[in-house]
């Protein structure tokens, strides 16, 4: 049945699921209503074009990726550390369908969505400007080059999403967290200085995708 109203949330549903089932480029306008329940029309009245409403699902899924890294943080006793806020980081985003599909699409328009703004960029969970925040709390070795070890993690994070949604994607997560545990976490008993540079940089994160 075709509903005339519907709250927003219900279309970005829609659509994240038709982009995790058939990606992004293959995604149409009248194949959201369908599974929406509304008229295309409809769409439109909420959305300029594709494109528009393309980006306000990368910006929910992100914030939606983001809540659930802070919830995971927060829930650890040992969240702070550099190798469990990867964990969780890394965690959050394989639980987005959408977004995985997005990061696979390396050919796509909109593969660029996910991080198009410079204020975004530069608050970027595990990106080289996080890591010298978490080497000034004494979270992460000093003499460690952030932004060397920035470009790895975002190396070996496309190379895992390339994977997903493929089985042992887990236990790869894992096994690089204990991989940080080893190479990048200086082994403080209390974390909670991480905790509070990873919630800041994941609320600003999510202030900026929340933007109107």
């Amino acid at each position: 049945m075709v509903r005339p109203s519907v709250d927003t949330h219900v279309i970005l549903d829609a659509a994240a699921l038709l982009i995790a089932e058939q990606g992004f480029g293959r995604v149409r306008m009248d194949a959201i209503a369908a599974r929406a329940g509304v008229a295309k029309g409809v769409l439109y009245l909420r959305f300029a074009d594709k494109e528009e409403l393309l980006r306000a699902v990368v910006d929910r899924e992100l914030v939606l990726a983001t809540r659930r890294s802070i919830e995971l943080v927060e829930a650890d006793p040992r969240g702070g550390s550099f190798s469990r806020l990867y964990l969780h980081a890394v965690t959050a985003l394989h639980s987005r369908p959408a977004l995985l599909r997005l990061y696979q699409e390396s050919t796509s328009p909109l593969r660029g969505l996910a991080q198009d703004d410079e204020r975004v960029r530069a608050r970027e969970l595990l990106g080289a400007e996080f890591i010298r925040a978490l080497q000034a709390e004494g979270i992460v070795a000093a003499d460690l080059d952030a932004d060397v070890l920035a470009a790895n993690l975002t190396l070996w994070n496309q190379a895992l999403v390339a994977q997903a949604p493929r089985t042992g994607i887990d236990a790869l997560i894992l096994g690089m967290g204990e991989l940080m545990a080893r190479a990048v976490d200086i082994g403080v008993a209390d974390t909670s200085a991480g905790k509070r540079v990873f919630v800041a940089f994941a609320e600003a994160l999510i202030s900026e995708r929340e933007r109107p």
